[in-house]
């Protein structure tokens, strides 16, 4: 573990300091009943499938309801995320996003796995990344998010690398009648949500449209202006049986280009994405179900600029218009009265049209297979086994495999040690694959113009592969309110796929250029503690406090200018405070630190940063239509550098003010 500064000190004394404020605060309750000190464990979905409890789950696993997301203020998915210890969130400008787990080997979070009611959101041709699918979501729309921090491809396959984070919508008979929002304030805010719901029991649908838009960071051209048009239908088809359809679009303007660049000029990027999605549930006697599902996605990019930097005018373009059809089943059974498990398989293919990505324009493909299967063995009244496995077989990749076990072990109900090892990869997208990015470079007569290859793929790469060993412990004390989850790792992480100086492209007297290749390189591990405890002192209340420490390893053999271009922060903290005054009041504190750390070189090192965030709100009607107003100010402290240092790319002290209807 890495040892606390001074600086890091006087973080975890701020947080206990809060915490002990919101103790003597206690006066001002309201009462608790016998209910509220015996709330049942939350149960969650995402880890093996199985519907369990957090005291059986393989892995820790933070759970963010519907409640927490409004009272933090956030007006996205990435923002949410601040909420889960370990998670970074920045973006290299303010209209792309990001969040990634301890390790800033992640700009564009391609090792997250992000499903949105089971459908996987990621961009399967250019960086392969899931920031602009998170952008997506509504909040509006989200009942709760469950992430599990650790990888999971035993449950999921590829991609579920560094974490899953399970975006769960609302069901459709939960949103009967209308609701209104609005948000307007500093930094060119301007959101809006209209949503419609009707129908019963037997057949409820939601239609939803979203509109968000701000100004991004200072001094960086990213504005975002996005808008989202959303049905869900939820129908009981027959006894035991149940439909859920969706279908989506999203269009989205966001800025990109840095000033006075001639190499990435100033523009504007459309983005696009649409999609259909069925899930059908039939239950039988006991727990048992069968359950299929099958999505298609679209994503349509269009960017293209004139680069002036090799002397000459060259377009270079990345659009590209993807797609990703994705079908699966799987069977849930009880096997004896302390054994059971689901079983299942799944099909994908990725595909891309992209002249200038893959220089040629016809349509790449990738297509895979997996089978898998988890189990839940409780063999004596204190240990819980749960095993999974998955085996996939990816055309451009070969056949993987991805093991899990994990012991829990409970000596009384309310506590449980957890310790396991998990095997993990993730697949190359397909520019990572296949890639062959060119632009032509137009020459006078009698000059012959040629086309200059950028960046391409050696066709060989391997799978990335992630191998994890970790320790837990998850406890509650119920008469306090209080509970505690705490996990400790190593990860080991191989076959890192990067770009790397390639082959020398020359014409004679011309140009002599290095081109960039897509290649297996870097190994790293990663040794961590981290820790989450919610406490509710009294009825209304709740501090949420979250660290995280974490220490990058040096393998030998590799220079140590890796390890300062990638280098995690030490530290990571973020302490909540929700409490609910008189008279419908409601206010909410948030706190957000991370030490030094470095996204991509060491000469655009962040310097440590502390951000405030603070909500008020007011509950009222207006006869029978429910209404909230509230003012959220975001960076109270002030200004700070966000992503890279090179760029001043600086998140401004914003404030705004929205007001919600539901009639």
């Amino acid at each position: 573990m890495s040892v606390s500064t001074p600086r890091h000190a006087r973080r975890a004394r701020l947080g206990w300091a809060l915490l002990a404020l919101a103790a003597a605060s206690a006066q001002a309750d309201t009462g608790m009943t016998e209910d509220d000190f015996f709330e049942p464990v939350p149960v969650v979905l995402t880890v093996t499938r199985l519907a369990q409890p957090l005291s059986d789950t393989p892995g820790a696993v933070t759970v963010i309801d519907r409640d927490t997301i409004r009272r933090s203020g956030a007006r996205t998915l990435a923002d949410v995320l601040r909420l889960v210890p370990g998670y970074m969130v920045s973006g290299y400008n303010g209209a792309n996003p990001v969040a990634a787990y301890h390790a800033p080997i992640d700009d564009f979070g391609t090792r997250n796995l992000v499903l949105v009611d089971g459908r996987s959101v990621y961009s399967s041709t250019y960086l392969g990344g899931t920031n602009r699918g998170m952008a997506t979501v509504a909040l509006e729309d989200v009942e709760r998010i469950e992430v599990l921090r650790g990888s999971n491809s035993a449950a999921y396959g590829a991609n579920a690398l560094f974490g899953v984070i399970n975006v769960i919508t609302r069901h459709a008979l939960d949103t009967l009648g209308h609701g209104v929002g609005v948000t307007r304030g500093q930094a060119g805010i301007g959101d809006a949500h209209v949503r419609l719901g009707w129908g019963d029991a037997s057949a409820a649908q939601r239609l939803s449209l979203s509109q968000r838009s701000d100004t991004g960071y200072a001094f960086v051209n990213d504005d975002t202006r996005q808008t989202s048009l959303k049905w869900r239908g939820d129908f009981q088809w027959a006894p035991g049986v149940d439909v859920t359809l969706q279908a989506g679009l999203t269009n989205s303007r966001l800025g990109d280009g840095e000033p006075a660049s001639s190499g990435n000029p100033v523009r504007s990027v459309d983005f696009d994405n649409r999609f259909v999605s069925a899930t059908g549930v039939h239950r039988w006697a006991g727990d048992e179900q069968f359950q299929w599902s099958f999505s298609w996605d679209e994503d349509r990019n269009r960017d293209a600029f004139v680069n002036t930097s090799l002397g000459v005018p060259v377009v270079v373009s990345t659009s590209y218009n993807d797609r990703r059809l994705n079908a699966e089943f799987q069977h849930q059974k009880s096997l004896g009265p302390d054994l059971r498990g689901v079983w299942g398989a799944g099909w994908k293919e990725d595909s891309a049209v992209s002249p200038q990505l893959f220089y040629t324009g016809e349509r790449v493909r990738n297509r895979e297979w997996r089978v898998f299967g988890n189990a839940e063995w409780r063999f004596t009244d204190r240990w819980l086994l749960n095993a999974g496995w998955l085996v996939g077989d990816d055309e451009g990749s070969g056949v993987y495999s991805a093991p899990r076990l994990m012991f829990n072990y409970q000596p009384s109900p309310d506590h449980t040690l957890r310790l396991g090892a998990s095997r993990a990869k993730r697949a190359p997208t397909l520019l990572e694959q296949y890639g062959d990015y060119r632009v032509h470079v137009p020459l006078p007569a009698p000059l012959e113009s040629f086309d200059l290859p950028l960046l391409q793929s050696r066709q060989t790469i391997e799978p990335e592969r992630l191998a994890t060993y970790e320790v837990g412990y998850y406890g509650r004390w119920p008469e306090a309110r209080l509970s505690l989850d705490v996990r400790g790792y190593e990860e080991r992480f191989s076959q890192q796929v990067a770009k790397r100086n390639g082959y020398v492209f020359s014409v004679p007297g011309l140009v002599t250029w290095q081109v960039e290749e897509f290649a297996n390189g870097s190994s790293l591990r990663v040794r961590g503690l981290e820790y989450q405890l919610s406490w509710e002192p009294w009825s209304g209340s709740r501090v949420l406090l979250n660290q995280s420490f974490s220490r990058l390893l040096r393998p030998a053999g590799l220079p140590a200018t890796f390890y300062t271009e990638r280098l995690p922060p030490s530290q990571l903290t973020t302490l909540a405070w929700f409490q609910q005054l008189p008279h419908d009041w409601d206010v909410s504190f948030l706190y957000h630190g991370h030490s030094g750390m470095t996204w991509r070189t060491q000469a655009a090192r962040l310097p440590s940063t502390q951000q405030v965030d603070v909500r008020v709100a007011k509950q009222f009607r207006l006869g029978q239509t429910r209404a909230e107003a509230a003012v959220t100010v975001q960076a109270l402290g002030g200004d700070q550098a966000e992503f890279t240092s090179r760029v001043p790319s600086v998140f401004t002290r914003r404030a705004y003010a929205s007001l919600k209807l539901e009639f």
